[in-house]
């Protein structure tokens, strides 16, 4: 009997809707409630669930969460800090999500640039990206988390990609005194499985995890007929796994012997306020459990990362 590993990615996390400034199409809700944050613990408690979840450092450039952050109150992220450090992390490694998952920052001058994270990236030396990522992880110490990995948005690194997997492994020597961490970069992409990309002196041990199936609720935040969004959210499940279990894109990767690497993101399972893609995460993690039962094993990055490059 095979044994395979799972796991969930999260992106986009914390007490800031990330969508609300990338969709200017459409009005999305700025905010997030710490109550949902909780209600997303229990679902995964509840399920077995364990993963990777970011949160932004300095979401849309408008300020540190660890100080202040504009239009979001100081009680909103002491809420979030709190629930992620005792209900997520326990099963979730944590990761920022660069700095601003938006503008880049200026380290010298303190301002937002008139250019996104994956394009300033292209061009950065591997001790550049350290400092920046660096400060990334020195916020979310200050609010009590403790990081294990990085999240690209975007495609932030891919076209740099030696200088951005070592940038991270000197990062994480630097300020969080680890010889191992992670990033996720690779979506789609002809990298299925973990990675060790990096094992020096400088660097320490960086593994390149993937995702390697889809976000089955990101249309759940877009329809405003909530019915729409549920059947949507219906039909996507099934293509990652069907009821009876025999087809789907979880039954194939259990197939070939691939970990089951799933894939959301924040506002995603929010789905502004109506909490559709949270119902549906439920559903599809209970499929996964009641199809494979102890065949599968939910982990979290850290250990799907200990397994690639064990110290």
């Amino acid at each position: 009997m095979n044994t395979i590993p799972a796991s969930l990615i999260i992106d986009d996390g914390g007490p800031v809707n990330m969508f609300h400034f990338h969709d200017l199409k459409t009005f999305h809700e700025l905010l997030v409630p710490p109550a949902f944050a909780a209600e997303f613990a229990a679902v995964c408690s509840r399920c077995g669930i364990k993963g990777k979840f970011s949160v932004v450092p300095m979401p849309a450039g408008l300020g540190r969460l660890d100080e202040t952050v504009s239009q979001v109150p100081a009680g909103n992220i002491r809420e979030y800090a709190e629930i992620i450090r005792e209900q997520i992390q326990p099963r979730f490694s944590i990761t920022p999500e660069v700095l601003t998952h938006y503008r880049a920052y200026d380290l010298k001058t303190g301002n937002c640039l008139h250019v996104f994270e994956d394009v300033y990236f292209s061009t950065l030396s591997a001790v550049e990206i350290a400092d920046y990522v660096g400060l990334a992880l020195t916020i979310l110490s200050r609010i009590g988390l403790d990081p294990a990995g990085m999240t690209s948005p975007w495609r932030c690194g891919i076209d740099n990609e030696e200088n951005y997997a070592a940038g991270i492994g000197m990062a994480f020597r630097k300020v969080m005194h680890k010889d191992r961490c992670f990033y996720f970069l690779h979506s789609g992409d002809d990298l299925k499985k973990p990675v060790l990309m990096c094992d020096s002196e400088k660097t320490g041990k960086v593994v390149s995890i993937p995702n390697n199936t889809f976000d089955a609720f990101w249309p759940t935040q877009n329809p405003a007929d909530a019915r729409t969004a549920e059947e949507n959210a219906r039909i996507k499940i099934d293509r990652l796994l069907a009821p009876d279990g025999k087809s789907g894109l979880v039954r194939d990767l259990y197939e070939q012997g691939l970990p089951v690497i799933l894939i959301s993101h924040w506002q995603s399972l929010y789905s502004d306020g109506r909490g559709i893609g949270l119902e549906g995460l439920e559903e599809l993690a209970g499929r996964i459990n009641k199809v494979f039962g102890d065949q599968v094993e939910w982990l979290t990055f850290s250990e799907l990362a200990d397994q690639t490059a064990p110290i």
